[in-house]
């Protein structure tokens, strides 16, 4: 006899903001950063203008991860707390949003080839299989699929080439159905999270980049990356069996970009921003619909991206949003953009349902005090503002280096009581 559990609970869009440090253009050019950002605080501001003119604008969200946030402290930000509500029969999706540029590739994948340097994907997969070793799991599989969105054209990122297949975004109503899903996309089986990094190294060579004046390898396409675990637990004594099927997803958006920064040079490449933009755009309708509440109908299918995502907003699954952002003047435009998406978001509620079966058996500054005061030490208003702008990104960067040090001291001294109980012992 088996009996279907539904679990039903409303649940918020958890919204992360991540900082990626000034690269080396910006350095070289002396760009002006006009972002400072808190971890302690969760809050993100931005300067705009000058003089009696500045405007500071501050953000609040979930959490706030700064250019001192380590790889493996951005998953156990993000995503870490619901490996367990995967292994349990949920769906849960994170996905990366913000200009090209920004590191959201480098947010999701990483530096495959680096264990400290890989991204929210081989961290979750390697997560799920220690979670598998650890727990009494009767049986469990594993299955991964790579999906990509170019020009509103569906890929599947894991089959050899000249064997693509028309794939087809389809939807099973069915109270126990698969949902949305996307016809003839392969699924390989994973036993370990080498079998991942291999299937991602895959995807990589097949994946669509190009250079842009924002980024010389810059994603030109929307993928999204799933892994679903099959389990089965022993629940009791009496050979009671919990079967759940969850499923991770983990999606890598392609970068926005405005006309001026793009710096297309030809058809092609003018195509695929358009349609980059417009799929964002639709996803920002999307946002908007369900953030105001009483729309009649949310724009899910105006384009193939926010069908695919439609049960990640305002669906079943549990959902993590991290915006990535530059702290760079030349950016400004965007990062609040951005950081106006990302709080659009926050407020998107879900409603998680887990698929499982239960089988019976047996600080602040002071501004110079006048222009004249700053012409009679030969320094022009102009250069007191970009002098305070960077003062204010240098003395926060200064807080977020001694919180991150202060956190390395805390693990050491964990590690330290911890061997001398064991000395003891």
């Amino acid at each position: 006899m088996s009996a279907f559990e539904p679990t039903e609970a409303t649940s918020c869009v958890q919204v992360v903001v991540r900082v990626r440090p000034m690269n080396d253009k910006e350095q070289k050019g002396n760009t002006l950063p006009v972002v400072t950002a808190s971890t302690e605080k969760k809050e993100v501001t931005v300067i705009r203008g000058a003089g009696n003119r500045q405007q500071r604008t501050t953000y609040n969200f979930d959490d706030v991860l700064t250019s001192f946030s380590t790889q493996q402290e951005v998953f156990d930000t993000t995503i870490a707390p619901n490996i367990l509500d995967v292994l349990e029969g949920f769906e849960c999706t994170m996905f990366a949003y913000g200009q090209t540029g920004t590191g959201k590739t480098h947010t999701m994948e990483g530096d495959l080839s680096s264990e400290n340097n890989r991204g929210v994907i081989p961290r979750a997969a390697h997560a799920i299989f220690e979670r598998l070793k650890t727990e009494q799991y009767v049986e469990s599989s594993v299955s991964a699929s790579y999906l990509e969105i170019y020009n509103e054209e569906l890929a599947d990122l894991l089959v050899d080439d000249g064997k693509d297949v028309k794939l087809q975004i389809c939807e099973d109503t069915r109270p126990r159905g698969k949902g949305i899903f996307v016809h003839n996309l392969s699924e390989t089986i994973v036993t370990s999270a080498e079998d991942v990094l291999r299937l991602m190294q895959k995807a990589q060579e097949r994946r669509r980049v190009g250079e842009t004046k924002m980024n010389k390898q810059s994603s030109r396409s929307h993928c999204l990356f799933t892994l679903k675990v099959h389990s089965r637990k022993k629940v009791d004594d009496s050979g009671s069996i919990m079967e759940c099927t969850g499923k991770l997803h983990l999606v890598d958006l392609a970068g926005s970009e405005c006309a001026k920064t793009a710096g297309s040079e030809n058809a092609q490449k003018e195509r695929e921003r358009k349609n980059i933009n417009q799929s964002l755009l639709t996803l920002g309708r999307v946002i908007s619909a369900l953030r105001e509440g009483h729309v009649q109908r949310i724009p899910y299918r105006d384009s193939k991206l926010t069908r695919l995502l439609q049960e990640s907003l305002g669906g079943k699954c549990k959902t993590v949003i991290i915006a990535t952002i530059s702290p760079s003047v030349l950016a400004v435009d965007e990062t609040l953009s951005t950081l106006n998406y990302a709080q659009a978001a926050h407020g998107i509620q879900n409603k998680p349902v887990a698929t499982s079966y239960l089988k019976i058996g047996d600080a602040e500054r002071k501004r110079p005090e006048s222009a004249s005061n700053a012409h009679s030490t030969g320094t022009s208003v102009q250069d007191w503002n970009q002098m305070e702008c960077r003062l204010q990104y240098m003395q926060a960067e200064l807080e977020e280096a001694q919180a991150a040090l202060s956190r390395k001291h805390q693990q050491q001294q964990i590690i330290i009581d911890r061997a001398e109980n064991a000395e003891r012992e």
